[in-house]
């Protein structure tokens, strides 16, 4: 199902300078699926049709096709749509992008519509729909979840999204997730679509060992919120800030200042431990891993 949109203040850029806004011109075309034009033989969708969480507002077509794109959706993904409407974004993730598509809707008539629009579009095998509760459902495998549904909603479904799988993109269109700070933005007729990666758990400390010549020893302890880390490096007996510490999925990365050399580490999870590269100001690339203390 979806919301009614309202006006919305815009979201504080300030604290996400590191965030690629893009705009969307109006005109943009969506010749391969004219989602306007479809001939049903399913009851037609009844614009604000009210459901159990919102009323039933499509997304505008050229949104659905930012988003997608933002969130660099290919064949490998899993679209799943909570509150899939008339079917619309997963059946042009597998028509634009060769995706699977999943939609999650409450409504058996927009189901049946969305499914009779899948068989005519061509990808009814690769674009389902379940009739059920978005609460009740399992898309724990998607790997790209697509919403448009009040802030109060979205604030319920937060703690099972960040349990999905790190590297997993949320897109919503209007409403944010509560204090989550989005990575990226789209725009269409200055309304916003909002993409989220789910970042892996990073928080705790950490005994770092680096190989090489001359291996180091040393420990850091961070913390963590969403995909925002702070902490300080244990170097020798001195304890140091950490710069430009952030997470992108499974990926970490920060960076300290010894003297007038730059330490920047950059690792993954491997299991329990992190692995990763390690490059000092005048030195050599070296490897480094760590285990929790």
């Amino acid at each position: 199902m979806r919301p009614q949109p309202r006006n919305q203040a815009p979201l504080n850029t300030a604290i996400a300078p590191c965030a690629r806004r893009r705009a969307l011109l109006a005109s943009l075309a969506l010749g391969a699926l004219p989602l306007s034009a479809f001939a049903q033989s399913a009851p037609a969708p009844v614009f604000g049709t009210p459901g159990k969480d919102a009323g039933w507002i499509p997304t505008p077509a050229p949104m659905v096709e930012g988003m997608l794109r933002m969130a660099g959706v290919s064949r490998d993904d899993l679209v799943v749509d909570l509150g899939s409407g008339d079917g619309r974004i997963p059946i042009f993730a597998a028509k634009a992008f060769g995706a699977r598509g999943l939609g999650i809707e409450l409504n058996r008539d927009l189901v049946a519509y969305s499914v009779e629009t899948a068989k005519k579009e061509g990808v009814a095998d690769r674009a389902t729909f379940v009739n059920g509760d978005i609460f009740e459902v399992d898309f724990s495998q998607g790997s790209v979840i697509s919403l448009f549904m009040p802030p109060q909603v979205n604030a319920r479904l937060l703690p099972k999204i960040l349990a999905m799988r790190p590297g997993t993109r949320i897109v919503s269109y209007v409403f944010a997730m509560e204090d989550w700070e989005p990575d990226d933005w789209v725009f269409f007729d200055n309304v916003q679509g909002m993409l989220w990666v789910v970042p892996a758990r990073f928080e705790g400390s950490w005994r770092i060992q680096t190989e090489g010549p001359n291996p180091d020893q040393y420990e850091v302890t961070l913390t963590q919120r969403y995909q925002k880390i702070n902490g300080h490096f244990l170097y020798g007996n001195t304890r140091l800030p950490l710069f430009d510490a952030n997470v992108l999925a499974d990926r970490l990365r920060f960076t300290l200042v010894v003297g007038e050399r730059r330490f920047d580490f950059i690792g993954n999870h491997k299991g329990a431990a992190l692995e990763g590269t390690l490059h000092v100001t005048g030195e050599s690339l070296r490897r480094w891993s760590a285990t929790r203390l």
